[in-house]
Order: C-alpha cells, then sequence, then structure tokens
C-alpha cells in the first residue's frame, strides 16, 4: 500500500470531505511545467478516467479551455495525485505511476470548448522503445550468469533509465534462477516486451509506482490483508460482487533441455496442478517448450509459476469505493458486510 499521511487518511475516512487532483504536467526536458491541479485558478479539471491494470496503465483527461489557454502538450508527462483538503486548507494526496500524453484532441461542443488528453504509462512506453544491447546493426545479446531480477535490473536502469527498487519480495524464483536468455534472436524486441517475458518466468509482478519506478510484488495467499472496507463505518465500499471462475488452463506441462542437437534426447518434465479445478470440471492442459532450461528443479519451478499466474490474473471480484490513496494494485483487501 501507498503511505499516506494521517491528516489524509482522516480526510478521506470523514463523513464529509473536499477531493483534490493534483494534475502538473511537465514538458520532456523538464523545463516546462503547466499546473491545472484542482485548487487552480478556472478549475479545467472535468473528468479524469484512469485505468490502472497488471501490464499497463492509461487515462483520458478532459479539461475546461473556453479561453483557448491550454497549450500543445503532446509528449508531457505527470504523476497524477489523488487526495483531499485537509485540515488547515492544506491539500495533500498520494500519486499514481507516470504517464505522458500520447494525443490531445481540441473538442468545441455547442458553445463549449475542451481539451481531451489520451494518455499512456510505463509498460506502454517500454514497449515502444526497441531494445539496443549488444552491437549494432542486430543488437543481439545472450544472458547466462544474470538472474531474472538482475536482467530487468539492466532492462530499466542502465536501458530506460529508470528505477528498480530494492528486492523486498523474494518468491525463491526471480533472484535465483539464471535463465539462458537472447535478445533480439527476431530483431527487434521492446524493453516492455523483454520485462514481461522474463516476469512471466517467475510468481512475482512488476508494479509501476511514481517517478518512473517499478517494484516487485509476489502476491500470496497467505499475505496479512492491507486494508478492511465495511458496509457500515469508514473505510466504507459501496458494492462488492465474488466471482466463482472455471481455472483454464488447469494443468501445466513443461518440457525442457533440448540439448546441443535440439532434438530433446535428454528431455525433462516439469507438472503442475489444480487437482480442486480439475475434479470440478476437467483436465485442461496448457503445454509449454522452454528449450533452454537445463535443470529438473527449474523446469518444475516453472511449471509452478506458469500455474500460479494463471490462478492469480483471473478475475475473482469487483468492488466499488469512494477513492482510498493508499490502495495499489496488488494490495490485499477484505470486505465485511454486517447487513
Amino acid at each position: 500500500m501507498r503511505s499516506i499521511h494521517a491528516d489524509l487518511l482522516a480526510a478521506q475516512n470523514a463523513a464529509t470531505n473536499t477531493p483534490y487532483i493534483y494534475l502538473l504536467f511537465t514538458s520532456a526536458d523538464g523545463g516546462t511545467t503547466y499546473n491545472y491541479s484542482s485548487d487552480q485558478a478556472g478549475r479545467r479539471i472535468l473528468s479524469i478516467d484512469h485505468q490502472e491494470e497488471a501490464y499497463n496503465d492509461y487515462a483520458s483527461i478532459i479539461l475546461r479551455n473556453d479561453d483557448r489557454t491550454v497549450p500543445n502538450l503532446k509528449g508531457y508527462w505527470t504523476d497524477i495525485g489523488y487526495g483531499y483538503i485537509c485540515a488547515g486548507d492544506t491539500a495533500r494526496y498520494s500519486q499514481t505511476a507516470r504517464i505522458w500524453v500520447k494525443h490531445q484532441q481540441e473538442i468545441s461542443a455547442q458553445g463549449k470548448r475542451v481539451v481531451l488528453l489520451e494518455l499512456e504509462g510505463m509498460w506502454a512506453k517500454a514497449r515502444e522503445m526497441p531494445v539496443r544491447v549488444g552491437s549494432p546493426p542486430l543488437y543481439t545479446e545472450s544472458y547466462s550468469t544474470d538472474t531474472v531480477y538482475g536482467i530487468i535490473e539492466i532492462l530499466v536502469e542502465t536501458e530506460l533509465g529508470w528505477t528498480l527498487s530494492a528486492l523486498a519480495e523474494d518468491d525463491s524464483i526471480i533472484n535465483t534462477y539464471k535463465p539462458q536468455f537472447e535478445v533480439n534472436t527476431q530483431p527487434f524486441e521492446s524493453h516492455g516486451g523483454l520485462m514481461y517475458r522474463l516476469i512471466c518466468m517467475t510468481k512475482s509482478y512488476l508494479r509501476a509506482k511514481a517517478s518512473t519506478t517499478f517494484e516487485v510484488k509476489y502476491p500470496q495467499t497467505t499475505d496479512a490483508v492491507d486494508i478492511t472496507y465495511y458496509s457500515d463505518s469508514a473505510p466504507y465500499f459501496y458494492e462488492y460482487m465474488e466471482r466463482k471462475n472455471v481455472m483454464i488452463p488447469n494443468h501445466i506441462y513443461v518440457f525442457s533441455n533440448e540439448g546441443e542437437d535440439g532434438l530433446y534426447t535428454d528431455i525433462i518434465t516439469g507438472e503442475a496442478s489444480d487437482a480442486t479445478e480439475i475434479a470440478a470440471y476437467d483436465d485442461i492442459i496448457k503445454i509449454v517448450v522452454a528449450p533452454s532450461i537445463t535443470t529438473q528443479a527449474d523446469t518444475d519451478n516453472r511449471a509452478a509459476a506458469l500455474l500460479a499466474r494463471t490462478e492469480m490474473e483471473v478475475m475473482a471480484a469487483r468492488m466499488y469505493a469512494p477513492h482510498d490513496c493508499q490502495v495499489e494494485l496488488y494490495d490485499k483487501i477484505k470486505v465485511y458486510d454486517n447487513r
């Protein structure tokens, strides 16, 4: 969860409060800024539709522009901050992961003029940027002595110039397993594509944060509850829906160790399955070939990681609640309805 000021927590749980949005746009070179926060003269913000997903984040922002002074913001970035006006009329907020203006529309409708900004976040930008390790023109590279975390660190910090937080949650794979990892064998791959390929070797996820920072999260069913929402007291929820799904696939086979001749003469088989899901529906198999893995332990780990991702990435519930400045992707919440 995001750490927020005590005054902000009190304000968002109060019976009445005044929302606040921090919206500062900064140019690519950092030399120009435009502040359209909710306390600025003109109150330009009409709406914000902001989506944060596992491998993507994006937003649509509509600004009032009757005076036609909103400039060309193409390429500008912002770390939107959501919060409330607190004691002493102090605006406090919690910032979200960085997003960039990719498209800008000038719209006139019935005497009103607005600007529609379409923004995309760090995963999208990482997918736009081709990896240029190794030597031109092919930029191929082979890693064999770095862990998954180590290669992600190279991509995020050395290549993109962003920040990867120190590893705090270790799934016993991400900072142990050293893959035989080839880059740009089919030119050209992107940073985002490689980061996705690497993180899918593990049971972990990458969470985008403000100031172009990624951190590793390893969500588990045994994790402590981060926050509880209630039907009759703060923090409130409006509606909660729980969804029970047939898990597909529910049985993973991984075949590895192709050998120097590529003929799999000494094949290694890894397997992971969910017996409860199989019994409830059917044995739905997914077959994965991982030619560069050469040990039984790593093959078993790959199968377990793929099954864990299948379990984690199915939509299990949906909740509507007042905006909470603390909550982030992969936090564990509890909903309590005593009515």
